[in-house]
């Protein structure tokens, strides 16, 4: 059997990128976009924000047209979603990520890596990204999501408590709450509670149940040290249960995720994360039909 030497690289179908240079950080990002083949609904499109968009995005996109799609050739949900990433990056940039989704340290980084850039990365989000995706887009503000996993995970919860208008909906999968002793978990406990707070906001945290434990392999190991020390689990539940005394008219999720690591997390986090903005589906569809 005769085989052709030419190869193309495999693309995603409806989906798109750009270059996008932030002002605010002085650097440049990958923005890819995946684009509903549903029409946009009159007020515009809910808005998916990806954080760590090299390796998310493609999750995320098949998730939302593999579980809303009515059949083989039926529409799926009118949710844009929108990966942040960075350029000439395969997966995961760990300098950069480190720095952009992480707020100013109250200490010298525990790691010595460049840190506290989150407070320029959200500008770049208001005022470069956002604006930018509506010159694109029929978008509708009022629906706008944020998501992240581990860094990006503290990133969403940072920007909760520091920011909480920016987005109508937070998705926190595996937030690294141990970072600097647990800065961002403190802030957030410490807020006060207030009835002039913004209302109207959403929250998903999840954790893999196996990310605090360590099997017995790595019981006496410096990863299974180190797993325990995170405490990834008792830390999400935390901010979970405190978010629900401060702001109880707030809807907050706490989810486990059976027999997941902090890798294999994002599989069942994803498949939620469309459920979870399942009521801002505007396509005339049952949402609560997942099947």
């Amino acid at each position: 059997m005769a085989h052709s030497q030419d190869t193309t690289a495999v693309s995603l179908p409806g989906t798109q990128a750009f270059v996008l240079h932030s002002p605010q950080t002085g650097d440049d990002y990958l923005i890819q976009v995946s684009v509903p083949d549903t029409p946009a609904p009159e007020q515009g499109y809910a808005v998916l924000y990806v954080l760590d968009g090299n390796a998310r995005f493609p999750l995320l996109h098949l998730a939302r047209d593999t579980l809303t799609r009515q059949g083989p050739y039926g529409r799926g949900s009118a949710l844009l979603i929108v990966g942040i990433g960075y350029p000439d990056t395969e997966r995961f940039d760990v300098s950069r990520r480190a720095r952009d989704y992480t707020p100013l340290p109250s200490g010298p980084a525990e790691d010595g890596s460049a840190q506290g850039g989150a407070e320029r990365f959200l500008a770049f989000i208001e005022q470069t990204l956002k604006p930018a995706m509506a010159e694109r887009f029929a978008v509708d503000t009022s629906r706008e999501a944020l998501m992240g996993h581990s860094y990006g995970g503290l990133f969403v919860m940072h920007v909760l408590q520091a920011a909480p208008q920016s987005f109508e909906r937070y998705i926190a999968i595996s937030p690294s709450l141990w970072w600097q002793h647990g800065q961002v978990l403190e802030a957030l406990a410490s807020q006060p509670d207030s009835p002039s707070v913004v209302a109207g906001r959403h929250v998903l945290i999840g954790v893999g149940e196996l990310e605090q434990t360590p099997p017995p392999s790595e019981a006496d190991t410096p990863r299974g040290q180190r797993k325990r020390a995170h405490a990834m689990v008792d830390n999400a539940g935390r901010a979970a249960r405190v978010l629900q005394r401060l702001r109880p008219q707030w809807e907050t999720r706490f989810e486990v995720y059976p027999g997941t690591h902090h890798g294999s997390v994002m599989w069942p986090a994803a498949r939620q994360a469309i459920v979870f903005l399942a009521p801002w589906d505007m396509s005339g569809r049952d949402t609560n039909d997942r099947s």
